[in-house]
């Protein structure tokens, strides 16, 4: 049974495939008359040591190279994580985008509305928000996790968090910029501006083409790459603080609440950029409304503190994100990869 199971392995495309990235990125140039036993043991060695960073997350990597099996699993981990949270929590960025798109409206008038928005009114939107945080979530984490594999092949001195902050960073600008189109839509939907969401892409392709559904691009970039390298280096650095403190790993319970408290702490800091953000996503169709215009307009007619507006609701609606963005992510990609064969 070894000798097929080996015989399938060498056959493989797959690990064809991976075991030439692993020789091009990892091994050095092959000297002549070289043990073959001796540098297959130094290849080993190298990918051993760069994985040692990401125990955490429990990264795979064969002989071969790069796990694309983890990878993928650890893309449908982040999308139906995401995905969920969004599709749960709803209900209060819908509250938290009309308070922020009103002018004059304040939080509890539209908590006292909430009877006749009702649960249809407050469920507006929820497609194109769960289809993007599927799609932009599960697109950042597996870059996520395959950045965290290649940056110390490249930069071996690299400190854990910077490795973090770093993948972190690449993957939540792609993955955001993957779902600005969906998250347009969603907040002209949440805002009143449509009431379905063919209507809303029809008119707002009509009215302001490709560029209308990439309004905002810049702004919402500076809320999630905050937001996602602060609260995902705040979750492991703050998971391994209590786990010092407590002398064991933490239960999934702990787990999930200190995901909350990173990502409510970390909402609460962005939430200005979620302000412009919304201004600019649900300005009139055909109104060309900058980042810098929409500052200016918060800052003369409402003042300093408008920039803050909804941010009760963004933090009740983000601690359970964090939760499930963060730790929910970790848990669900333990449950989903399957561990090293001993035998490797």
């Amino acid at each position: 049974m070894a000798d097929k199971a080996i015989k399938r392995k060498h056959v493989s495309p797959e690990s064809l495939l991976l075991s030439i990235l692993n020789d091009f990125f990892v091994t050095s140039p092959k000297k002549p008359n070289t043990n073959s036993d001796a540098s297959t043991f130094i290849k080993f060695a190298k990918v051993a040591r760069f994985t040692s960073r990401s125990n955490d997350t429990a990264p795979l990597v064969k002989s071969a190279g790069l796990d694309v099996g983890h990878l993928l699993k650890s893309a449908l981990a982040g999308g139906i994580s995401c995905a969920f949270s969004a599709f749960l929590m709803h209900p209060v960025d819908t509250v938290k985008t009309q308070v922020q798109a009103s002018t004059t409206l304040s939080f509890l008038q539209i908590l006292s509305k909430i009877p006749e928005i009702g649960a249809r009114g407050l469920y507006k939107g929820s497609i194109p928000a769960v289809v993007g945080q599927f799609a932009s979530h599960g697109l950042r984490t597996s870059i996520y996790e395959a950045s965290k594999l290649a940056l110390p092949l490249f930069a071996p001195s690299l400190l854990d968090i910077q490795v973090q902050s770093i993948a972190s960073f690449v993957g939540t600008v792609l993955g955001t910029t993957l779902r600005i189109p969906c998250e347009v839509l969603k907040q002209r939907l949440q805002a009143n501006l449509f009431d379905n969401i063919v209507e809303a892409t029809v008119s707002t392709w009509h009215q302001d083409g490709l560029k209308g559904l990439f309004r905002g691009t810049g702004v919402t970039l500076l809320r999630e790459v905050p937001f996602y390298v602060a609260g995902m280096g705040l979750y492991n650095e703050s998971k391994k603080v209590v786990e010092r403190q407590l002398g064991r790993e933490l239960e999934p319970w702990e787990a999930i609440a200190v995901g909350a408290l990173s990502g409510g702490f970390t909402a609460v800091l962005t939430t200005p950029f979620d302000v412009i953000k919304t201004r600019m996503m649900t300005a009139p169709q055909g109104v060309d409304l900058s980042m810098w215009m929409a500052a200016y307009l918060i800052v003369t007619k409402e003042g300093p503190l408008a920039f803050y507006k909804g941010a009760v609701p963004r933090f009740f609606w983000t601690a359970p994100l964090g939760a499930l963005n963060l730790a929910g992510y970790e848990l669900l990609q333990k449950a989903m990869v399957t561990p090293l064969n001993h035998s490797d």
